[in-house]
């Protein structure tokens, strides 16, 4: 059977697909879609929701905070400690290697399956952070297959904190702002190697702003103790021309018939309503694939970059899911590449819903399909034809605007909404986990994690996220529609989210509160 389109995909993964298969999530939201096409799929998750009971009766689910109501474990917030966790071993050392699904591997989840023969369905960490996530690295790797990046250059750091202290060491900084200034003018651009999600890029307006950045770069937070990077002097970063335009993103996948890739998609970036702007530039806050219309040239530039990208990554060893992230000039129309990202993306669940309701075959099935071990053929052609047609959806997530640990005072329902006529009320309509809930473009969604009342949230940590049929993207990347500030508002308001005094305190007293991460 050759697979070449979404009902010859389901017959191939119903005829030939034995035993479970395994996604392990934070959330249970943030691991749906396979259950649309695997026979026997199953949800292993960290946290307990209110939009985790509803998925629940559809799916099967293990939760390890089942019950805890606003507690949680002791753990870092991650998959890997639901891999690590005794309940979850003796679990999934019942089936003989079992398919594990989860959205980036660690060293300590790759020594765990190794040590119980588990199979995980997601590239090795020797291609992220050190490689092709590494923006420094990926860069020389844009160069040596002649793909453009932003026009720029790698520098290399030797400055410590102790240095941007020194007041004698003040006037090197200022000399070395206006060298970049003389050379890509204002704004100019800033990066860090390593940090992702807009919280390692920085657009510098000012000199001010050129020494926070360099702050910023110079240390990192881990479990909340912020270190300096002393031990490592050199640290090379990117300085780069600021590209006026959209960031739109695409999703490629490396299968070993070929590159797959979906079409180009609006990213939300940088919204004040979803993001604490002080985090960084380059914030990612959702997509929209709704607004998402691009020319033919720009379309086939992009798709073109996409399999050049895709076969070195393919030659190197990689397989399955990655994203690459681009900025449009608004006025050349150059297309240039920004990052990679060798892994399942922020685009997922939501993607896969998008592409089953636009009755495509979903770029996810294609990654399992390189992971399982099966003789399968694709008609390649087709498939991309198919996959990179115009689709209709949107998310947007919400984060905790403070700087502090919060609290939410009021409770929402995990499903489908609208806004009362003539103001921005929420009209709750009926429960609901997924795009396909949704009926008519003046409903929205509001799922994943949805927290239980008086539940906490470290700063800038993610509270729910909205899903869409309707576009919500005024202008991209970041001015958002009225009707789309008058949902974010409004559930900011129904969550009622207020800082905690004393977080410090309840830390030590009540740890299961101010779970970490």
């Amino acid at each position: 059977m050759i697979i070449k389109d979404l009902k010859t995909l389901k017959s191939f993964f119903a005829e030939h697909v034995r035993g479970p298969v395994f996604a392990v999530g934070v959330y249970a939201f943030h691991r749906l879609g396979p259950e649309e096409f695997l026979p026997d799929y199953r949800i292993l998750a960290l946290r307990d929701s209110l939009d985790t009971r509803l998925i629940e009766k559809d799916v099967h689910v293990l939760s390890l905070e089942k019950g805890m109501g606003t507690k949680h474990l002791k753990e870092p917030r991650n998959s890997t400690t639901v891999l690590r966790n005794k309940k979850v071993i003796t679990y999934l050392n019942q089936f003989k290697r079992p398919i594990i699904l989860v959205y980036k591997t660690s060293t300590n989840m790759e020594r765990a399956a190794k040590k119980h023969e588990w199979v995980l369905a997601q590239s090795p960490t020797k291609f992220g952070k050190t490689l092709f996530e590494n923006k420094v690295q990926f860069r020389k790797i844009l160069t040596r297959i002649n793909v453009p990046s932003p026009p720029g250059e790698i520098k290399t750091l030797t400055h410590t904190i102790k240095d941007l202290r020194e007041e004698k060491m003040i006037s090197q900084f200022s000399a070395l702002f206006l060298n970049y200034t003389s050379q890509y003018g204002l704004p100019f651009v800033m990066q860090h190697p390593t940090k992702g999600g807009g919280k390692g890029t920085f657009f510098i307006h000012s000199e001010d702003e050129f020494f926070h950045a360099l702050k910023k770069i110079r240390i990192r937070t881990r479990d909340n103790e912020i270190e300096e990077e002393e031990k490592r002097k050199k640290l090379e970063i990117i300085i780069a021309r600021y590209i006026r335009g959209p960031s739109p993103s695409i999703t490629g996948c490396v299968t070993r018939q070929g590159i797959l890739s979906t079409n180009l998609q609006h990213q939300i970036l940088d919204s004040p309503l979803l993001y604490n702007p002080k985090k960084g530039s380059g914030l990612f806050c959702g997509h929209d694939w709704s607004s998402s219309h691009f020319s033919s040239h720009i379309e086939n530039r992009a798709y073109e970059i996409t399999e050049r990208v895709g076969l070195y990554l393919k030659k190197r060893g990689y397989k399955g899911i990655f994203g690459l992230d681009f900025v449009l000039d608004a006025k050349t129309q150059n297309v240039y590449v920004t990052e990679c990202n060798p892994r399942f993306l922020g685009s997922l669940p939501t993607l896969t819903m998008v592409q089953l309701k636009n009755n495509e075959p979903p770029i996810l099935a294609f990654h399992l399909l390189e992971y399982l071990n099966l003789d399968y053929k694709i008609d390649l052609v087709r498939i991309n034809r198919l996959m990179r047609k115009h689709k209709e959806g949107a998310h947007m997530m919400i984060h905790n605007l403070s700087e502090k640990w919060a609290k939410n005072h009021g409770v929402l329902k995990a499903g489908v909404y609208r806004l009362k006529a003539g103001d921005s009320q929420l009209v709750f309509l009926r429960p609901g986990y997924k795009l396909q809930h949704l009926r008519n473009k003046n409903e929205f969604l509001i799922t994943e994690g949805v927290p239980f009342k008086k539940s906490h949230f470290s700063p800038n940590r993610r509270l729910v996220r909205i899903l869409t049929l309707r576009a919500v993207l005024k202008k991209p990347p970041g001015i958002l529609s009225h009707w789309a500030e008058q949902i974010i508002k409004s559930v900011h308001q129904g969550l009622e989210v207020r800082p905690v005094r004393f977080a410090k305190l309840i830390k030590v007293f009540n740890p299961h509160y101010l779970a970490k991460g």
